[in-house]
């Protein structure tokens, strides 16, 4: 029998918490159950905490709402001020440098973005280990939410970290000073071990950065990838497993110092607060930290593990009311509340089997896919994390120095391990399930633990099929399809995906055009601007293959994207404009055998969803050359131009004197080259989509495009305002929905938008 006392509580703070800043009403359901559930146990001391811990979340709660709706900036202001920053908030990448501080004119934690201007301050900056304190001047503004559906959401990440703004520097000057609170002190501690850390070899070193001090820097997250892959990232910080063995191999070195047992649990209770700072604070770690507290005053207390877990759950959810709105958050306590009510008996096989089937629901909930290994991968690696890989790890990073013999075998076993997991990650075994409902994920868990529950009944196992079978199908064969204008910055990028999703074309991927910069300006990043929004777009409705790529022209901006689509997705074919299969450019991009179709007006790819209307002959792959495409979905027509100049658009018209468009992509993204007064007579649209990058320097959609769609009647509709833009139909039936409503950037927005 399970003591409740702590139990109801916590999962009372937990619902409101759902419903409240998660907006998931229908929790209210299962709220209403389980406060009934308490009513009848006619404990009225546990009525008394249930009733408290609602209260206490409630309050938590809005008042984190009220955070959320009256700190962010509505619109940009100047600022000159003074910020401090502790050492190990600052990340460099290149010549760009963000940290996260409080601004002391303020008393507020704001982020802060600049730009360095030479390699000697990147150094310093690297090599810091002091508090920093900056005079600053610039612009602080709120910060941006996700544009495109599927996206991650960076506004509300930074809201859980109490950051509403940031501040773009224009001129700054930053005095280092030594620390004078115990907490700076472990936080210069921290950024010393990573320094440290940093003269050991890789990946030993990224190891130490990751299990120790809770550090991701960009080699952690390039070389943890595949571990992130095969979906046993749990294994490193997110579990908490960590502070458990840490807290395990401190115990037994201080019982051979002889300290007696009741001296070294006040030690540890002591300590955990401090290596709770510097080990990252991470959501894993307070909740495994407090988890530790309180079962090293359990003699004391008399807590059980499940109201050790209970108690965490509630401080942490004081300490950060969107923990359980998070992919790590629902993870570790989901886990750590499993080990000991159903989980402490079994093998170790079926423990990795039903750990990674509890964590399901939210990894096709927050990143769409998980890999079929990622069970037997789990098996291998638990075991061998507590035994080997966190052992060693903390050894050979206190020895490295005296005992590099150590420091060096360990690490040629760490690489072997990964070309072992690059191995796996590579190979096939990869599901992409697509995002399930909050709603469905939600039902989905529940089941899940109610077969957990009584793994015997066949009926349950049949019923968990059914749901994900029904879930799977909704995405998988969605009814209706699409044409999509991803939100891609300044370039272009659309999706069509006809009913069922019998076929998926893109139009363009989007680029980045490349500056040339100094080695030490580069950055380090490897995803990019795909990665986080068509890509994580597609997964998201259950999209791994394309039926075509179409590229327009040849310009970084449409086509630059291209390896992260071939990488990511499996493409059964590239369309280019007749010509372009020789351009250099192209040709750089694609490093893979790749089915290649130069077309023409004149040459019509079988079972594509488009006509192709232009070129009309060869070229190189220029504006003028672009391929222009066209096609019927629901009851509107749409035309989609790439960047082809006033003369290509009149040619167009010339040879269909019939062509007519509900909603066309305007050409060069409303640049005054295209967009041709005549063509756009002729077409008659309704609507303009504009595809173009916010503060570009282009100054894209130019204004005597602007004036020209209005005069005749056309609504120009931008991706810089609404996000991404997608037009639904089934059959003659459609609708359009936007990311943004229309108002949210108004200050990023160009003057059209706003008159």
């Amino acid at each position: 029998m399970i003591d409740s006392r702590w139990l109801f509580p916590a999962l009372t703070a937990a619902l409101v918490t759902g419903i409240i800043l998660g907006s998931q009403l229908w929790l209210s359901l299962l709220l209403l159950y389980l406060l009934f559930r308490v009513w009848t146990l006619h404990d009225f001391a546990t009525i008394r905490l249930v009733f408290l811990a609602g209260l206490t979340a409630s309050l938590v709660c809005g008042y984190a709402l009220y955070n959320a709706r009256t700190k962010p900036l509505i619109t940009p202001q100047p600022v000159e001020c003074n910020f401090k920053v502790l050492p190990d908030q600052i990340v460099v990448n290149g010549n760009l440098v963000q940290m996260q501080g409080t601004n002391l004119n303020s008393g507020e934690c704001e982020s802060v973005v600049l730009r360095l201007r030479s390699s000697q301050e990147k150094a310093a900056l690297v090599h810091n280990q002091a508090v920093l304190f900056l005079q600053i001047k610039g612009q602080e503004q709120p910060i941006i939410g996700p544009t495109n559906f599927g996206q991650f959401d960076y506004q509300k990440y930074q809201w859980r970290h109490h950051i509403y703004n940031e501040i773009r520097v224009q001129k700054w000057h930053w005095q280092p000073q030594k620390p004078h609170t115990l907490i700076e002190r472990c936080h210069c501690l921290r950024i010393g071990l990573h320094q440290y850390f940093q003269t050991l070899p890789s990946p030993l070193s990224e190891y130490c950065d990751s299990l120790i001090i809770g550090l991701n820097t960009f080699k952690t997250t390039q070389l943890l990838s595949s571990v992130k892959k095969l979906g046993v990232i749990h294994l490193f910080c997110i579990s908490g497993m960590h502070v458990v063995l840490l807290i395990a191999i401190l115990r037994g070195l201080l019982i051979r110092l002889r300290f007696n047992i009741e001296t070294i649990d006040w030690l540890l209770i002591a300590l955990l607060p401090f290596y709770l700072i510097i080990g990252g604070g991470a959501a894993s770690l307070i909740r495994a930290s407090i988890m530790a507290e309180v079962r090293l005053l359990s003699h004391r207390l008399r807590f059980s593990r499940v109201d050790a877990w209970s108690i965490s759950l509630l401080i942490g959810i004081l300490l950060d009311p969107y923990v359980l709105l998070t992919l790590g958050g629902q993870l570790s306590y989901l886990m750590s509340l499993l080990m000991p009510l159903s989980l402490r008996n079994v093998s170790d096989l079926k423990r990795a089997f039903w750990l990674n089937l509890v964590s399901l629901p939210s990894l096709f909930h927050y990143i769409y896919e998980v890999h079929l290994l990622s069970t037997l991968v789990s098996w291998l690696l638990i075991p061998l994390f507590g035994t080997v890989l966190f052992p060693l790890t903390l050894l050979a990073a206190l020895t490295a120095n005296w005992l590099p013999l150590l420091a060096y075998s360990f690490n040629q076993m760490l690489k072997l391990l990964h070309r072992i997991l690059d191995q796996l990650a590579a190979g096939p075994g990869m599901l992409v399930f697509g995002q399930l409902s909050s709603p469905g994920a939600i039902i989905i868990l529940l089941l899940t633990l109610w077969l957990l529950a009584e793994p015997a009944k066949k009926s349950s196992w049949y019923i968990l099929a059914a749901a994900y079978c029904v879930a799977f199908l909704s995405i998988y064969l969605a009814p209706a399809g699409e044409v999509t204008f991803v939100d891609i910055g300044q370039g272009d990028c659309a999706i069509v995906r006809t009913p069922f999703n019998r076929q998926v074309v893109m139009i363009d991927t989007g680029g980045r055009l490349q500056y040339r910069l100094p080695q030490w300006a580069k950055s380090q990043t490897t995803s990019d601007m795909a990665a986080r929004t068509s890509i994580s777009y597609l997964k998201s409705r259950g999209i791994t293959r394309l039926d075509a790529v179409c590229l327009s022209h040849s310009d970084a901006d449409h086509i630059g994207y291209l390896p992260t689509v071939l990488k990511s997705m499996h493409v059964k074919e590239v369309l280019v404009p007749s010509g372009m299969e020789r351009n250099p450019k192209f040709k750089r991009l694609v490093s893979q055998p790749l089915k290649v179709i130069p077309v023409r007006a004149d040459h019509q790819p079988n079972d594509l969803p488009l006509k192709v209307l232009h070129p009309f002959k060869s070229g190189t792959g220029k504006n003028e050359d672009s391929m222009v495409l066209a096609g019927r979905f629901g009851s509107l027509d749409f035309v989609f131009t790439g960047d082809l100049d006033r003369k290509g658009e009149r040619a167009v018209i010339d040879r269909y004197s019939q062509l007519r468009a509900d909603v066309l992509k305007l050409s060069h993204h409303g640049s005054r080259t295209g967009s041709d007064p005549k063509f756009l007579s002729r077409l008659q649209p309704r609507y303009g989509i504009i595809s173009a990058g916010r503060f570009n320097r282009y100054g894209h959609p130019n204004s005597v495009t602007i004036k020209n769609l209005r005069r005749l009647g056309i609504t120009p509709v931008s991706t810089q305002q609404y996000g991404m833009i997608s037009y639904c139909y089934y059959q003659n039936q459609g609708y359009w929905k936007t990311r943004l409503k229309g108002d949210e950037l108004k200050w990023m927005l160009p003057p059209y938008a706003n008159s």
